[in-house]
């Protein structure tokens, strides 16, 4: 089914619509030189989740939640993937490298403990983290997510499997690059009818656009990695994963999706599926709140324990273009 929605009005990056001083992009400097890119929102002495974005998104995803972060006292650090964004890019072999880089982030912002807030592929790496790290990560929050494939293969056809897919998306990238408004145009309609009907929106229209080519800034190398990376061989470690780990699935998400959440979920010590009726993919952009709300409870945090200048909205609204991006170095 083609919806149109994009034709003739794809342009430039649309700026977002949060605060200014939320958009400053801060530049942190790795052991081995590289650079992590990573912006800050909600309110920055509140609750650290650390984000994960969604294959083909970049930090500039967690700009929806600004808002409802603030309300609910939350600070969200969202990172650029390497080649993602602003993050350079470095090649790993699984999700743990990146679990590595996000723990070092961490410790360089003092974030003792800390929950985690993963969109879609996103979850890979935070699973990888609360792996990595379950001392110190309390919970995880799972939007629209896609869990890891269990892969039985050997080696070498994991590999082969892994270029195949590098290969597909720099040849559609290098199509796409000379058309942007079919590339785009095919991403909404590979959506479900909720989502396409909720991107007929022209702002969160916006929003999307602008999180899908700042994900591309420094081309596709970034995101074939990303892809690359379900083939690898890096089965989650279950016995780990005793802090919550709650995901949020839209039923109008595809019947395989959901499938393969509920049979995730069963294996989690501490899991619990939450499905919303009649949500896609990107229910987040407008009913967001509930997910923060359940933090809340599972980290036992009354209202009092909440901002006091904090307001309770119902929905994440996405409004007028701010201006340009600023970058800041650690």
């Amino acid at each position: 089914m083609q919806t149109h929605i994009l034709d003739k009005r794809l342009s430039t990056i649309v700026p977002l619509d949060v605060e200014r001083d939320s958009e400053n992009v801060r530049l942190m400097h790795l052991g081995d030189g590289r650079r992590l890119a990573y912006t800050e929102y909600g309110d920055r002495n509140a609750y650290p989740l650390i984000h994960c974005h969604s294959h083909g998104s970049s930090r500039l995803e967690a700009a929806s939640y600004h808002k409802c972060a603030i309300a609910n006292g939350f600070r969200i650090i969202a990172v650029d993937r390497p080649g993602v964004g602003l993050s350079d890019f470095f090649e790993y072999s699984d999700a743990q490298g990146f679990a590595q880089d996000l723990l070092a982030l961490a410790d360089k912002l003092r974030c003792k403990q800390f929950g985690i807030l993963a969109n879609g592929g996103g979850a890979r790496y935070a699973l990888a983290l609360a792996s990595l790290a379950p001392q110190r990560v309390e919970l995880v929050l799972g939007l629209s997510c896609q869990f890891p494939i269990a892969i039985q293969a050997n080696a070498l056809l994991r590999k082969a499997a892994a270029m195949a897919v590098k290969l597909s998306i720099y040849f559609r990238h290098f199509v796409a690059s000379h058309t942007a408004n079919r590339y785009l145009q095919r991403i909404v309609d590979s959506l479900s009818f909720a989502d396409r009907r909720l991107l007929e929106n022209p702002k969160l229209l916006a929003f999307v656009e602008n999180d899908i080519k700042e994900a591309l800034r420094q081309g596709v190398k970034g995101l074939a990695q990303d892809s690359a990376l379900e083939f690898s061989n890096s089965p989650v470690a279950f016995s780990r994963l005793q802090m919550p780990c709650h995901f949020w699935q839209g039923s109008a998400d595809s019947r395989h999706t959901r499938h393969l959440a509920e049979n995730f979920v069963e294996r989690c010590p501490q899991g619990k599926l939450h499905e919303l009726a009649n949500r896609g993919r990107y229910f987040y952009l407008r009913n967001v709140e509930a997910v923060f709300i359940s933090a809340n409870a599972l980290l036992g945090r009354t209202q009092n324990q909440v901002p006091s200048n904090a307001v309770h909205f119902h929905q994440t609204r996405i409004k007028a273009p701010a201006q340009a991006i600023k970058t800041v170095s650690h």
